[in-house]
């Protein structure tokens, strides 16, 4: 049997969901990958304040939804690429930078920082087309192993940015 570790992601919901909204892994609510799979001690590090100070200063940013590509191993996984502006940039590596500073352990590094590509995957029921907009106005902290299990997800907390 697999063994499972804590980990996180934050994204940007694109559907109505409320805090405390379990999911089974496949079953995702449309949304915006902002910072990809990581481990952290979430508990001692104070990282929920530290988000918090820096997202609830933070502008809403508007995006553009761009084309559609294929992300995974075997490019298995599609979905609709955002158009990457200088704030959106910003605002990621700001957020991977503390993320840094209190010893986050990230799935896939490269596709941090100058490799991160904003994007939502294409849901059966929903999905971006080239043109939308996008408003990133808060941040969704995902748990990827409530209750020890692998096959769900769990939305904790939403933090909001300011008007």
């Amino acid at each position: 049997m697999q063994k499972y570790t804590q980990k996180w992601t934050l994204i940007k919901l694109l559907a109505p969901a409320s805090e405390d909204t379990e999911f089974f892994w496949k079953n995702w609510p449309l949304h915006v990958t902002l910072v990809g799979t990581f481990a952290v001690d979430w508990e001692n590090t104070g990282l929920f304040e530290k988000l918090s100070a820096l997202l609830t200063k933070q502008k809403p940013i508007e995006v553009e939804a761009g084309d559609d590509d294929y992300f995974g191993p075997q490019k298995q996984i599609q979905v609709t690429v955002l158009e990457m502006n200088p704030e959106l940039m910003f605002l990621h590596k700001q957020i991977i930078k503390i993320l840094k500073e209190v010893g986050a352990i990230f799935d896939e590094p490269q596709y941090n920082e100058d490799g991160f590509r904003a994007h939502a995957t294409v849901q059966e029921a929903a999905r971006l087309h080239k043109g939308d907009v996008v408003n990133i106005d808060e941040v969704t902290i995902v748990d990827m192993f409530p209750h020890g299990d692998g096959e769900q997800r769990k939305l904790l907390r939403t933090i909001k940015f300011s008007e």
